[in-house]
């Protein structure tokens, strides 16, 4: 029986078992799209924006690129703690978790998962794109007219298709996004110069709006991106045009005054957004440039915009990658020097709107066309206020023990992770923690997503349950017996965290009999 300890070390056996957790980092992730055996290179970003190899990299898809094609198609992208890429000659999309700390790619059990689509090779690039939530993913193809193959994905990243079939795009597609709201997905059809939306139903599928396709004037939409109120959208073109247009709540597209926007750049196929919405950035393979322009609230770009090189020896920039935290841009370099694909990182907000910091190579013979930042750029939504509240229930009848009920809401900004990150709990003086590793999670049923571990520690009994609610918010259940807490002092301080992110509250304990029948945990 444990009084007023502290657990931190349970036996040598747990410390083999679960090594101490390391806090998330930021990577960058390539989809090579190599043609014989596709792989996904894996970069650490330090402070400065300067990319490091991670041991391991490049890590195999299990699926085959076809080693060119569109620029626009979003080929790899992170959503929460997983990375999906594209293999447009295979006609599949692998699914990998993500270690927060080290950045290694583990494959999802059963990955690749086909598309039962067809990507033309002339037209390459399956373009994918995630709702906000992480319960959705979508692959858009070039082949057949042009289909979009929507996938469900599981608490351990694995996707079964939702359908039959893959279903009719309406043309080609050439990028995806999914609005900030999980309400619509837009997908740009560039052969038949169009912009379809699909409102985004229950479970997943998708229903064209009234009116979809929408036309574009003078260019071919191809790369697409979405602002976080969900009322602006922006396409590139392939002749140098950015389209700016409104999003009615019923998904209705118009322009914005001015648009479209001639640039006077040979291209525009990729743009992306800043994560506060005010600058615009597009790559110019033609150039070897990245332009930055300012946004406008109503939507307007101003034009001809900033350029910035991509480096000497860089090669037609493509696909574009912001950091979540808004302080790095990421290009992927068709080919560096040496024939290798490479990866250009500029830097935000100085006195130019993007200054180039380094070019890497990822050391890999492909056409390298996208790239992925981790953490993902995100929106940020009304999130619950940062701190805890709790309950604490101690027990003066045999067994001791404790009941702790608490709603623990942490940094938006922050990867919050129980399964990699240790967990603490400290009431008053008890203080128990758990290393990385320690909890598992559901993978289906009723506690699907719920983390759980329960064990016997010193003699004493702890169960603990996390069960995330919305963005960094958890509600936390804790169990012991054999823990005597009754000389606890009223009040006492609350503390739970998990990784390096923690809040503290004052709890009055109620001391009494348990209810229910947490002795049989």
């Amino acid at each position: 029986m444990l009084k007023h300890g502290r657990w931190t070390v349970w036996n040598l056996a747990l410390l083999v078992l679960f090594p101490a957790g390391v806090a998330a980092q930021n990577f960058v992730y390539t989809n090579n799209d190599k043609t014989v055996a596709n792989s996904i290179s894996v970069f650490s970003v330090d402070a400065n924006g300067a990319l490091g190899t991670v041991v391991g990299s490049p890590f195999v898809t299990g699926g085959a690129g076809n080693g060119s094609g569109l620029y626009s198609p979003n080929r790899v992208i992170v959503a929460n703690n997983f990375l999906f890429a594209s293999n447009s000659a295979s006609n599949n999309v692998s699914a990998f978790a993500i270690n927060t700390g080290t950045g290694v790619l583990t494959a999802v059990a059963g990955s690749p998962f086909p598309t039962n689509a067809f990507d033309d090779p002339g037209h390459s690039g399956i373009s994918l794109a995630a709702t906000p939530d992480g319960n959705f993913l979508y692959a858009g193809s070039t082949g057949f007219g042009g289909q979009i193959t929507i996938f469900s994905i599981n608490s351990s990243g694995a996707l079964t298709m939702v359908g039959a079939a893959p279903v009719p795009s309406g043309g080609p597609v050439y990028s995806m996004k999914a609005t900030p709201d999980g309400k619509f997905l837009v997908a740009a059809l560039a052969q038949t110069s169009q912009l379809a939306v699909f409102a985004i139903q229950s479970g997943g599928a998708l229903q064209a709006v009234a009116n979809s396709p929408f036309a574009v004037s003078s260019d071919a939409a191809t790369g697409v991106d979405i602002n976080c109120s969900g009322n602006l959208l922006f396409a590139g073109g392939t002749a140098g045009t950015v389209y700016g247009l409104n999003i009615a709540a019923d998904g209705q597209l118009s322009a914005v005054t001015g648009s479209p926007f001639v640039t006077g750049l040979p291209t525009t196929q990729v743009v992306t957004l800043s994560t506060d919405d005010k600058m615009l950035f597009t790559s110019d393979p033609a150039d070897n440039t990245v332009v930055a322009f300012n946004v406008g609230t109503n939507g307007s770009l101003n034009v001809p915009g900033t350029a910035a090189a991509a480096g000497t020896g860089a090669f037609s920039p493509g696909g574009l990658s912001v950091s979540k935290d808004g302080t790095f841009l990421y290009a992927a370099d068709t080919a560096v020097t040496g024939g290798f694909g490479g990866i250009s990182t500029f830097t935000l907000g100085c006195a130019l709107p993007a200054s180039l910091d380094s070019l890497t190579s990822t050391g890999v013979t492909s056409q390298l066309h996208s790239v992925a930042a981790y953490p993902a750029k995100a929106c940020s939504s009304p999130a619950p206020p940062s701190g805890l509240t709790a309950d604490l229930q101690i027990s003066t009848s045999p067994p001791p023990g404790f009941i702790l009920e608490a709603t623990l809401s942490l940094d938006g900004s922050v990867v919050v992770d129980p399964l990699t990150q240790p967990v603490t709990i400290q009431m008053g003086n008890f203080s128990v923690s758990l290393p990385s590793g320690s909890f598992k999670t559901f993978q289906n049923g009723t506690n699907k997503g719920t983390y759980l571990f329960q064990g016997v520690l010193g003699g004493s009994t702890l169960k603990i349950q996390i069960v995330p609610v919305a963005g960094n918010q958890f509600q936390i259940s804790a169990y012991g017996k054999q823990v005597d807490l009754t000389g606890m002092s009223s009040p006492a301080t609350v503390t739970l965290g998990i990784g390096e992110n923690s809040a503290s509250t004052s709890v009055a304990p109620a001391f009494g009999q348990l209810r229910g029948n947490w002795r049989d945990f």
